[in-house]
């Protein structure tokens, strides 16, 4: 008898069926976390309505908490590369494995970390602040306190993938021997503060920096921001006075959150883009950012126009250099700096974390009382 080399497709159908009802029981939360973060859409709506359904009756049985548990050992062992998932699991384990919780309670709650609760970052929206016409296509950085002698200025990079590629690799490489300036990663491609239940900040900063102190913090971010949101169970379209006012809100927590111990802030504002479509979004953000920033006493909104942008302020792809040679300033997306162009951008910030503190002025000698002049005066005289 000849055994066939090949399955059939009903065993293909078969072996599929069976994957599918495998699957969707163990990954019926993710999934319901996969539909919440796309796009603000109706094919979103589809989405979290079909697979919420599908884990509002799979939940009782109780199934994924084999997915939570293998999510919380592979947390512990250091598989995420989520800063506040990765501390608090860390925190769960040690809890555990001292007999104040119980192995079951320390799953579920690193399971939780994996979507941050979104009532932590929900604030009152007071009245949106009235939009500035435009941001200042040049601002000057703030003046930094002097650097003590042996004591490193301490330095954190945040934001998103502005800050994620080119300029932080700069900053970085540029820094690194470098004895007054020690540096903080704080950074993450593909983030926001349009949407913290995808990834909210307010969590993930503070597990990035640990237990650091930054004395500056350099902020780039607001590229994937150009989008509506869901807040409070409404649809906010992008730019409507009622996302303005929540997207103002959460810029001013992020600014609170930065400078809470002091650190002065330089918020860098999106440079011009080469999509006209995403330019306009581009400088809408600008205009909310550098609104709200410019409010802050301990925050400067800093443009990069002049850095990477033509005489026009439009968007600049490659630049002449002095002796004849062409460099590219853009990566090829047409949103990111290449290393060329964040170079320009690395080293005014450079040359400010460096800069010596103004050079004290001699005090002006007080005016001399009439009496006294009248004295100096009369002796004088007395002496011809």
């Amino acid at each position: 008898m000849r055994t066939s080399r090949y399955n059939t497709l009903p065993q293909l159908a078969a072996v599929m069926a069976g994957f599918t009802l495998t699957i969707l029981p163990l990954e019926s939360e993710g999934l319901l976390r996969w539909a919440q973060r796309l796009e603000v859409g109706p094919a979103a709506s589809i989405a979290v309505q079909a697979t919420g359904d599908l884990h509002r009756v799979l939940e009782p049985l109780h199934i994924e908490w084999v997915r939570r548990e293998g999510l919380a050992d592979l947390d512990r062992l250091g598989w995420s590369d989520d800063p506040a998932r990765l501390q608090a699991a860390q925190r769960v384990y040690v809890s555990s494995s001292s007999g104040h919780s119980q192995p079951c309670a320390a799953v579920v709650a690193a399971a939780s970390l994996a979507v941050p609760d979104r009532s932590a970052a929900t604030l009152a929206h007071p009245t949106p602040i009235p939009l500035s016409p435009s941001a200042p296509a040049s601002t000057p950085l703030p003046p930094l306190p002097a650097i003590t002698n042996g004591q490193p200025r301490v330095v954190a990079l945040a934001g998103d993938s502005m800050m994620a590629v080119g300029l932080s690799d700069i900053l970085l490489r540029e820094t690194a021997a470098d004895p007054n300036v020690r540096v903080i990663k704080a950074f993450r491609s593909g983030t926001g503060l349009a949407r913290p239940d995808v990834f909210d900040w307010m969590q993930e900063y503070p597990a990035m920096i640990g237990s650091e102190h930054p004395d500056a913090v350099i902020v780039a971010i607001g590229a994937n921001d150009g989008q509506g949101f869901v807040e409070d169970g409404k649809v906010l379209a992008f730019g409507s006075d009622a996302w303005m006012q929540v997207y103002q809100d959460r810029i001013a927590a992020f600014l609170s959150l930065l400078t809470q111990n002091g650190a002065t802030v330089v918020w860098v504002g999106l440079p011009p883009m080469k999509s006209a479509q995403y330019n306009e979004k581009a400088a809408v953000i600008n205009r909310v950012t550098y609104t709200v920033v410019s409010r802050t006493p301990q925050a400067s909104w800093w443009n990069p126009l002049p850095h990477v942008g033509d005489e026009s302020g439009r968007y600049r792809e490659f630049q002449t250099t002095p002796d004849g040679r062409t460099t590219r300033l853009r990566a090829p997306d047409g949103i990111h700096l290449s290393d060329e162009g964040a170079m320009l951008l690395s080293s005014a910030l450079i040359n400010w974390l460096n800069a010596p503190p103004p050079p004290a002025t001699a005090q002006a000698t007080p005016p001399e009382p009439p009496k006294l002049r009248a004295r100096k005066a009369f002796r004088r005289k007395a002496r011809l």
